[in-house]
């Protein structure tokens, strides 16, 4: 599985500290690395879009599965992902 951005994704990543975006960027080289990446993500039953969630730190990685692609639709604050 392999990990795609939407825009909204990348300028929601673009908006954080450098240093977070580092971070950020290890920790999917990490998922990725394994053979069912999903397995440290949540199951999101009421959203609209999204089908798994990823938990990084305070920021909440909101994923909509296709196939073999994990597609990144947003990279939000805990506090206001779900809005």
């Amino acid at each position: 599985m392999y990990f795609t951005f939407t825009e909204s994704a990348v300028k929601d990543v673009r908006r954080l500290p450098i240093q977070t975006q580092r971070a950020l960027q290890t920790k999917l080289r990490y998922w990725q690395g394994h053979a069912d990446p999903l397995h440290f993500a949540k199951p999101l039953m009421k959203h609209r879009a999204a089908t798994h969630r990823f938990r990084f730190g305070v920021y909440r990685i909101l994923v909509m599965t296709t196939g073999d692609e994990l597609r990144i639709l947003r990279v939000r604050h805990r506090r206001e992902v779900y809005q």
